[in-house]
């Protein structure tokens, strides 16, 4: 991912910019919440790192939902973890971050294996069904209604689609080999059959548990590869899935701006790509479905199958939700 070399140097970062176990996408993530950070309190990224009984405190004053508060925690964490110079007040400061972390997993892990619904997740709950129907009323072809399909037609991924390259493939994409995929330079990537009876490919390399999943690759169904072929129609020279007005690949903070934004406008409700991923696990009869399917679910999903059980609310929470909207 080039958007790494946008990134102006910062002493905070310069351990976590250079391991290589990292994935790009883990960098630049954790340095857009850290800079975001250090804008927000007028402090340069060191000073908040070695600042934590200051810093967490202000933490949970400024953001209330406790998935924000970790991830910015875990973002401290991943610079502090790979200072260059770790001296005996960086420990100190290490530790005392560990253990804030550790507070707010437990909390998250208590809400989750109560399969309760946060907050915000109570403010933007839209009906799976309810999408599905948006979708269908929005003009063939449209960039929202594509957005809708690629995240109802097939199990919804995260925010993994912000630089998708579109590339021309054989008649079949099917018969594309693990050779051929490993020729392609962009991580993520769409093969589009010459043949356009047949299925696209959706091969994905770079991705939030892509150390643990691997390559993601589906045949998408007909009828979103359709959608896709409507949507170029108006635009046979785009190269990516998605792109901004200059017909661009969006970062995927910005993808994430995006999504949220017509979402918002569509539903009126602060609905978001996390959340329809909740929704469309809970539109589901769980009882109809086998272990196998169930491990098979989760692995479309790019997540384990403990991780899918904590996406499901029970009956009870679920349908207080309902009630409240």
């Amino acid at each position: 991912m080039g958007h790494l070399a946008t990134i102006k140097p910062d002493k905070a970062l310069q351990g976590l910019l250079q391991d290589p176990v990292l994935s790009d996408s883990s960098k630049l993530t954790y340095t857009q919440r850290l800079k975001a950070m250090s804008a927000k309190r007028g402090q340069p990224i060191t000073e908040l790192a070695m600042q934590p009984r200051v810093i967490f405190p202000w933490i949970q004053e400024q953001y209330p939902e406790l998935a924000t508060q970790k991830n910015l925690v875990t973002a401290v964490l991943a610079a502090l973890k790979r200072m260059p110079a770790m001296n005996s007040l960086c420990r100190q400061a290490l530790a005392i971050w560990l253990q804030a972390s550790k507070e707010l997993e437990a909390q998250q892990q208590a809400r989750l294996k109560a399969n309760e619904p946060s907050a915000r997740q109570q403010r933007g709950y839209v009906d799976f069904r309810e999408v599905i129907k948006v979708r269908t009323t929005l003009a063939k072809g449209s960039r929202k209604r594509l957005l809708l399909a690629f995240y109802t037609m097939i199990p919804p991924l995260r925010c993994d689609l912000n630089r998708v390259a579109l590339l021309q493939c054989p008649a079949s994409a099917a018969t594309i080999s693990q050779d051929d995929v490993d020729t392609v330079k962009e991580n993520n990537f769409l093969c589009l059959p010459a043949d356009r009876k047949k299925p696209a490919i959706l091969v994905l390399r770079e991705f939030k548990t892509a150390n643990s999943a691997g390559i993601w690759r589906r045949t998408l169904p007909m009828t979103l590869t359709q959608e896709l072929w409507t949507s170029l129609q108006a635009e046979p020279a785009r190269r990516w899935l998605f792109t901004t007005k200059p017909g661009l690949p969006y970062t995927a903070k910005n993808f994430s701006k995006w999504c949220c934004s017509v979402l918002q406008e569509l539903f009126g409700r602060p609905l978001t790509l996390t959340l329809l991923r909740h929704n469309y696990l809970n539109a589901m009869d769980w009882n109809k479905l086998t272990i196998a399917a169930r491990e098979d679910l989760a692995a479309d999903m790019c997540h384990s199958t403990e991780m899918q059980d904590a996406y499901r609310w029970i009956s009870g929470k679920h349908h207080t939700i309902r009630k409240q909207r």
